[in-house]
């Protein structure tokens, strides 16, 4: 896959890796050069992860789905004028994401079992359930990780990407572990590995896709375990 080398490199194709576009706009602030676009998004995230933790309309999956989803979404089209395949909002190189997804799910029910059972990952989760029928958790929790997906290995990634190349992997793990700061230790630890194999995967892929879909069922599973659904 080519790795965005220059920032005035041509315009991208389905072939590039998310996020990888053509020249850079520099923004002028207090006698400094600044990449315009790197401006915008980090400004964005920072706004974007602070409000969706404070705010919600409903269920916070949907609240989360505003802010993480339509947001970025609606910067990327009606300001950047981009089309959101570039940022992973595609199958991609489904021969490869649909086999790592399929196996990392079958992984991911013995460890989630597991760990489900914990007193710290049932005191955590348990609640999350809200007394929801099983099928509205699953539904909820598919919402929630499209967005979560979305924003960190599809936008976020991204835009960096253009700039720093694979280097963007690393980037956009560092706000994703720390949105789980709050969570049981062993699953905080557990994000900064798991924040690199899913963008690795976004990048191999050039989708969040298969990444949305093993994350989806790891919090359904989670919750359903916790809260003792099976």
């Amino acid at each position: 896959m080519p790795v965005p080398s220059a920032l005035g490199s041509a315009a991208p194709d389905e072939t590039d890796p998310p996020g990888a576009v053509g020249a850079t706009k520099i923004w002028r602030i207090w006698g400094l050069d600044f990449d315009a676009r790197i401006v915008q998004t980090v400004a964005v995230c920072v706004l974007v992860l602070l409000l969706a933790y404070d705010n919600s309309f409903g269920r916070p999956e949907y609240g989360h789905f505003f802010f993480e989803a339509l947001i970025p979404l609606t910067l990327m089209v009606l300001i950047w004028r981009e089309s959101p395949r570039r940022y992973g909002l595609a199958l991609g190189d489904w021969r490869l994401g649909l086999p790592v997804a399929i196996g990392a799910i079958v992984i991911m029910t013995v460890v989630i079992w597991i760990v489900g059972h914990m007193p710290e990952f049932r005191v955590y989760y348990a609640p999350l359930s809200g007394q929801r029928p099983a099928w509205r958790v699953v539904l909820d929790a598919g919402v929630d990780m499209f967005a979560w997906e979305f924003f960190f290995r599809g936008w976020l990634m991204g835009a960096f990407g253009r700039k720093y190349g694979t280097d963007a992997i690393w980037l956009q793990m560092i706000p994703f572990a720390l949105m789980h700061a709050w969570k049981p230790e062993l699953e905080v630890l557990s994000t900064i590995a798991g924040g690199v194999f899913f963008g690795i995967l976004a990048w191999r892929t050039r989708s969040f896709i298969w990444g949305w879909l093993l994350h989806w069922f790891m919090i359904a599973w989670i919750v359903l375990v916790a809260a003792g659904y099976v």
